[in-house]
């Protein structure tokens, strides 16, 4: 999937208000979104550092425990921003919580559809959005009780960080930041251009 914000430029245009200037629902957004990027960028340098380990074994076989810590500390910052956005709950400001309180907003009526497509699609990201918070609760924040006796449970299907997970949580957080931003070119606080973070890891090998 794409994440080139230059093809969404103009679909992004318009005003964009200071931070006096935003009333509590535009301040909202604003921080969530930006948590919503700042968790996209660590899943994006994720699957950066693991191409360059792929393709450059030789150099990174040279410090092998380096890079390995590299990875799993990626891989806890980013299951745990992630689990964040989509927490559920009572206490936590997740995106279904946001969504609720834009439906109580001044601006409900504006919102009403795309509201109506962010849940649905949200819904549909319903079982990646479990395992993420599996991955959190049973491995990455608590030490689960069954993990420490997993021979005693061996139907039990353990939720491994491999394949295209990753890939599923860079799917998501794109929509996210997406949904988002439309949400507030609605609410009158456009967004101005913004590139993600790029792929600089070859250029260690140029130091």
């Amino acid at each position: 999937m794409s994440t080139d914000w230059n093809e969404k430029k103009s679909h992004f245009s318009g005003q964009t208000l200071s931070w006096d200037a935003k009333d509590d629902f535009q301040r909202l957004l604003t921080i969530v979104q930006n948590d919503v990027v700042d968790a996209l960028n660590t899943t994006l340098e994720y699957g950066f550092v693991l191409e360059f380990a792929t393709n450059q074994q030789t150099f990174t076989n040279k410090s092998p425990h380096f890079w390995a810590e590299v990875m799993k500390s990626l891989r806890f910052t980013l299951i745990m921003k992630t689990a964040r956005l989509f927490d559920e709950s009572k206490d936590a400001i997740g995106l279904q919580k946001v969504f609720n309180i834009l439906e109580q907003s001044p601006y409900s009526e504006d919102l009403r559809k795309e509201l109506e497509i962010c849940r649905d699609q949200y819904n549909g990201y319903h079982d990646y959005i479990d395992e993420i918070r599996t991955l959190r609760d049973k491995t990455y924040a608590h030490n689960d009780k069954k993990e420490y006796q997993y021979w005693k449970n061996p139907s039990d299907k353990d939720i491994e960080f491999e394949g295209k997970f990753w890939e599923k949580l860079e799917e998501m957080l794109i929509w996210a930041r997406d949904s988002l931003l439309r949400m507030r070119t609605i609410m009158g606080d456009g967004y101005p251009v913004n590139i993600e973070i790029t792929n600089d890891l070859i250029n260690i090998l140029t130091i």
